[in-house]
């Protein structure tokens, strides 16, 4: 090959075509004297322009700046500054600038082109050059460089490493390498400057040596990983954070090509509060929460390690037994005996050191010490024993052995453990007047009081105690208490030692415990009261006031009492009750039949005992009516006679129960089917002729519903409540008021049935175990784009597998659970919804609501606070009325939809057509859109009559301003039929099918 000078023009030029393929601009500069040549230049200026300090003023001497785009200027002045170009040359570094994204003036339009800056390997004699050359970027290159930058904004650190070249280079999106970076030509070099650098913690350095070595991470992806994750303390600001660095070797990574990327993120914050959290949990594993002190765990691993040492040495030991713990509790209050623990092993702790001692149960504490002479240790527990006997009753009984080898700890604590028995009867012999306090006690199962001259004493009322305790548990709501005035003990009814958390049912100076508990704002009425019985200015004690029972929560109640005189007319006993209204007694105070709390009772108790049981549910329909035309007190005597009359039906075979409102229950052991059938013909006939009063005969209207249960297969009270309330429904809704069974109902084996139910309710109350969501495409009906989604609820389980909505959520929706569940379902379905908007702002979602939901009083601000919490925009969430939903008070249910209206949600009738869906709704509440169910739409082509209720559906939305949806366009033949209707949107399989939310994103 010949070589041809370039001095000739010919193969300048040449050479300048080919460049000019890829260059916009390619230029030599001499940053030592300024001289610029330009080889090829957009702007056609002369090839040579002098004097040049630096390459941004020549384009400020002939357009300005302004060819660059104003975000990028600042940025283009710093790559531009020959004096830092400069400062990196001499440091060794030649590719200066690389990849220097930025948008230039080319004509009338801004262009993205990208700057490399390049340094010659050795200066020449009139100076350094370097070349400076501007080329176009293509939209890939683009995309490519705008995710590095996003990369750079969680990322502090972005690293290539060739390991087969023994090369690492810093990613940061087209940025000038600083002076650190280009020192570094791999890997090695780098990771060995950055830890003798006091850049990484002390503790860490070996660590994060050894894991990023390149040795280390070829050894670890040869054996199959798919990433490296390391954490570690690195200075960043001059103070030490938490840092996650994790390798991923490229996709093309082989034993030729060893390649993968190091990425570094802070991640303090989180990490730090996850070492908090688990220091936490190891604190509370072996720390005592009441006493801080160790405890039995701590204790146990203490013992252990001791007997796996080969060199066993001495050990002081002192087992401690805390005196009075139980008669601090009886006559004080567990509050109370907690301070007593709390104190004593401060006592503990100040005198052998809180890392000696444990506490190891109730009131025994042990103390520890290892490595401690004899003739050190005794005078410690002498100094220990003045200490206790200072004080006028000790609290404690001890023992101490100190042993110079021992094979166990258990050996020494068994006679630390006798020592301490004989140091409590010491103390029993020293205060005989505790050890015959709580014998009496022990004996008599109470806490006693004391006289005057400090002796004990509790006076056995014999068959008064007997008739007290008959009489105490005839009521839960009323308390019975007696109060001995010559001791000053006072015995309460068990249930009010139970509801207010007493502290016995024998309680001393009882006013002090009782004064506690009641309001602050109602204790001086209280004590003004007291005070003039006892002062005999009043006979009977009746006050009125709230009291806090055990649960922190205040109920309104009212005391009656008065005092019983000896025969010498001294004062003997004061006597009374307090009635608790914030109890309800089993009896309903209407009907005098047992209430819904006894009804519960009733199928838990059968269940419990696996008893067969028959139950027979009748409802009174539109008794509101009876209500609204004749007033309540008519109303509560029509259901009292109602009441009545099943009390005689039923007689001895079973019980009768009032539910809610106008719902009662018949639960017998010995019903047949065709028994409950019968009884309920019998009530129908009697509803018919012969209810009412004085003469009015007002015919009852029933629907009911039954269920046969025979104790086989699983249940629950809540399953069989919301079976027996889905036969009542059916019964209503679909039957006109025939008796439906649930068994019947469903078809399928009820005992399967019922077990299925069962293991659904368990799964509500464990964290909507098995639940899931799937959505279905709500489309544009003129372009076919999906615009919204519909959320679904399905349910998986191991043992029944995928079971269908229309099982379940017809009976789920009677269930109270069922509030909490379709509160679930809003979250999921808002917080998928926030996955979809990132690429489809202007998406919808429909929700199904159901009437169980809207009338939970909490459900309004259940759904502000998802929309909150989920960041969902509500004018894009639209709620679908479900059928149950139309049979609710009108008034009702106007109210609740006008706040979500005025929250910006839409509204929707779901199956509009079908049902209870009826005109009147049009008019009455305010409705965003309709949806026609798909019964209407299946052979429409050949259905004259659905044809027209179709148009009549979509051109009434229409005419009123709303939106309209047809419902199951299954076929694309289907899809163009329907054009011809006008509807808004439409919804079916040939969309798609309810997928889960990956799914759905696949077909956007």
């Amino acid at each position: 090959m010949k070589e041809v000078s370039l001095d000739k023009q010919y193969y300048k030029e040449h050479i300048q075509n080919i460049l000019y393929d890829n260059y916009v601009k390619l230029a030599l500069v001499n940053i030592d004297t300024g001289e610029y040549v330009s080889v090829i230049s957009v702007d056609k200026n002369a090839d040579n322009y002098k004097s040049t300090s630096d390459v941004s003023s020549y384009f400020k001497d002939n357009k300005g700046l302004d060819c660059c785009h104003p975000d990028e200027v600042r940025e283009f002045a710093y790559m531009c500054d020959m004096k830092h170009v400069k400062a990196l040359i001499e440091a060794g570094a030649r590719s200066i600038v690389r990849n220097f994204r930025f948008r230039l003036r080319l004509g009338e339009d801004y262009e993205w082109v990208s700057m490399d800056i390049e340094a010659e390997k050795e200066p020449r004699e009139d100076g350094q050059w370097v070349v400076f050359g501007m080329r176009a970027v293509s939209l890939d290159t683009l995309v490519l460089e705008d995710s590095l930058r996003t990369l750079t904004r969680v990322y502090r650190r972005i690293f290539r490493i060739d390991v087969t070249h023994n090369i690492c280079e810093t990613l940061r999106g087209g940025y000038i390498r600083s002076r650190d970076e280009v020192k570094h030509d791999c890997l090695g070099d780098y990771m060995k400057d950055m830890t003798m650098g006091g850049e990484i913690f002390p503790d860490d350095v070996d660590r994060v040596r050894k894991c990023l070595s390149p040795e280390f991470l070829i050894k670890y992806f040869a054996n199959g990983h798919d990433r490296f994750t390391i954490r570690y303390k690195r200075k960043m600001d001059m103070v030490y954070r938490w840092v996650m660095t994790e390798v991923i070797p490229t996709a093309d990574y082989r034993d030729d090509n060893k390649v993968f990327y190091l990425y570094t993120r802070d991640i303090h914050e989180e990490y730090s509060e996850s070492i908090e959290k688990q220091e936490l949990l190891e604190f509370y594993s072996y720390k005592d929460t009441l006493t801080r002190l160790g405890n039995r765990n701590a204790f146990n691993i203490l013992c252990d390690a001791y007997a796996d040492r080969n060199d066993k040495r001495s050990v002081g030991f002192v087992f401690n037994d805390v005196n009075k713990l139980k008669y601090v509790n009886d006559h004080y209050g567990h509050k109370e005996g907690d301070l007593y623990l709390q104190r004593v092993s401060q006592m503990l702790a100040q005198h052998f050191g809180e890392n000696a001692c444990y506490r190891i149960s109730g009131d025994e504490f042990v103390v520890i010490i290892m490595d401690i002479a004899e003739q050190s240790f005794n005078s410690m527990i002498a100094r220990y024993k003045e200490v206790i006997d200072e004080q006028e009753e000790a609290p404690v009984a001890f023992g101490a052995v100190w042993k110079a080898e021992a094979d166990s700890i258990d050996k020494i604590m068994n006679e630390a453990e006798r020592l301490m028995y004989e140091d409590k009867k010491r103390f029993y012999s020293k205060h005989p007047e505790v050890k015959r306090r709580e014998s009496v006690e022990n004996e008599a199962n109470i806490a006693v009081g004391t006289t005057k001259d400090g002796v004990p004493h509790y006076r056995n009322l014999g068959k008064t105690d007997r008739i007290f305790d008959a009489l105490a548990a005839t009521t839960l709501r009323n308390y019975i208490f007696m109060d001995d005035l010559d001791t000053n003990v006072t015995k309460w009814s068990a249930s009010a030692v139970d509801y207010f958390g007493l502290p016995g049912q024998y309680i001393y100076d009882t006013q002090k415990v009782w004064e506690k508990l009641i309001h602050p704002d109602d204790r001086a009425i209280f004590e003004q009261d007291i005070t003039e019985v006892f002062a005999g200015r009043k006979k009977y004690h009746d006050v009125e006031y709230r009291m806090r029972n055990k649960n922190g929560e205040y109920v309104v109640c009212t005391c009656r009492g008065f005092i019983t005189k000896k025969e010498n007319g001294d004062p003997e006993f004061f006597v009374g009750t307090v009635i608790n209204h914030g109890v309800i007694d089993g009896v309903d105070p209407v009907t005098n039949l047992h209430n819904q709390h006894e009804y519960t009772k009733y199928i838990s108790i059968h269940l419990r005992n696996r008893q067969t049981m028959s139950i027979l549910a009748i409802g009174i329909s539109m008794f509101n009516s009876i209500n609204m035309m004749y007033g309540y007190a008519y109303g509560n005597a029509v259901l009292k006679d109602f009441a009545t009359k099943l009390k005689n039906v039923v007689g001895g075979k079973g019980l009768v129960f009032r539910l809610d409102g106008a719902k009662f229950a018949i639960c017998s052991n010995v019903y047949t089917k065709q028994e409950l059938k019968e009884v309920y013909r019998h009530v129908q006939n009697l509803a018919l002729d012969n209810v009412g009063l004085n003469g009015t005969s007002i015919p009852l209207k029933l629907y009911g519903g039954g269920l046969i249960y025979d104790h086989v297969g699983a249940a629950d009270e809540d399953v069989i409540k919301s079976s027996v309330e889905y036969a009542l429904e059916r019964s209503k809704e679909d039957h006109h008021g025939e008796l439906v069974f649930f068994n019947e109902e469903i078809k399928d084996n009820d005992r399967m049935r019922l077990q299925l139910y069962s293991t659904i309710h368990k799964c509500v109350a464990n964290n909507m175990e098995g639940f899931f969501m799937c959505y279905q495409p709500i489309a544009n009906s003129e372009t076919g784009h999906i615009v919204g989604m519909e959320a679904l609820l399905r349910w998986k389980h191991k043992e029944f597998g995928v079971v269908p909505p229309g099982i379940f959520i017809p009976w789920l929706e009677m269930e109270p659970c069922f509030f909490e569940l379709g509160n679930w379902i809003i979250e999921q379905a808002l917080t998928d919804g926030m996955e979809i908007r990132k690429i489809r702002p202007d998406f919808v979602v429909n929700v199904n609501i159901s009437a169980t939901q809207l009338e939970n009083h909490g459900f309004r601000q259940a759904v502000v606070d998802i929309l909150k919490k989920t960041k969902f925009p509500p004018e894009y969430l639209c709620i679908e009325l479900t059928e149950r939903c139309k049979n609710m008070d009108i008034a009702f249910l106007k109210n609740e939809l006008e706040y979500f209206r005025k929250l910006g949600i839409k509204i929707a009738i779901d199956d509009f057509g079908t049902g209870n869906a009826t005109l009147n709704l049009l008019t009455e509440l305010p409705i965003d859109e309709l949806k026609v169910d798909m019964s209407f739409v299946r052979g429409i082509q050949e259905s004259k009559p659905n044809q027209v209720l179709v148009q009549a559906v979509v051109s009434c939305a229409h005419e009123l301003g709303y939106k309209s949806c047809i419902e199951g366009v299954e076929d694309k033949a289907l899809f163009d039929y329907l054009h011809r209707y006008g509807s808004t949107y439409y919804q079916g399989y040939h969309f798609s099918r309810p997928v889960c939310l990956e799914d759905f994103k696949k077909l956007l």
